[in-house]
């Protein structure tokens, strides 16, 4: 029946949330030779909810979202042009909108960026925040802050901009 193999593509699909974890668990290591930050947790938190809840549509649909935002955020080596050129972005990013906001707005940048630019248990947080500075910005910084955004933002904050 048709039903039996919807139920088996979900089920296939918390497995395959479980084996992520797995590997999540792998290179989350303190020891490990990468330096990954919020992501990792983020990833944890979406694969247990995926693998508790295999028929949950939405936190499938998380799980997808994220994976894919890691891998095209990681899928890079370290010190290669794509990698050096995607940080020179998020610089010119963070640049742009602290040369253009002053005080606690500027200070925040950094933070708000890192965040809306990868998924991290915060980006939906920031891109609110990131909203809210780029309301503050003129016509020609919002346009360049939005192509950049277009470029490296994660898939959150882009959905979230309309983008």
């Amino acid at each position: 029946m048709l039903s039996d193999a919807c139920f088996e593509f979900l089920h296939s699909v918390g497995e395959a949330a479980g084996i992520l974890a797995k590997a999540v668990h792998h290179y989350s290591e303190p020891d490990g030779p990468f330096g990954y930050g919020a992501e990792i947790d983020t990833l944890r938190q979406a694969c247990t909810a995926v693998n508790e809840r295999p028929y949950d549509a939405e936190a499938a649909a998380v799980l997808l979202r994220l994976a894919a935002s890691v891998m095209t955020f990681h899928d890079t080596p370290p010190e290669t042009p794509e990698r050096l050129e995607r940080q020179a972005e998020m610089k010119k990013l963070i640049r742009l909108l602290q040369d253009n906001l002053d005080g606690n707005d500027a200070a925040i940048v950094p933070a708000v960026v890192k965040n809306a630019v990868a998924e991290t248990p915060f980006s939906q947080q920031a891109t609110e925040r990131l909203k809210g500075l780029l309301s503050k910005l003129g016509k020609p910084a919002y346009d360049l802050a939005i192509k950049i955004i277009s470029d490296i933002g994660s898939a959150t904050v882009k959905k979230m901009l309309g983008l």
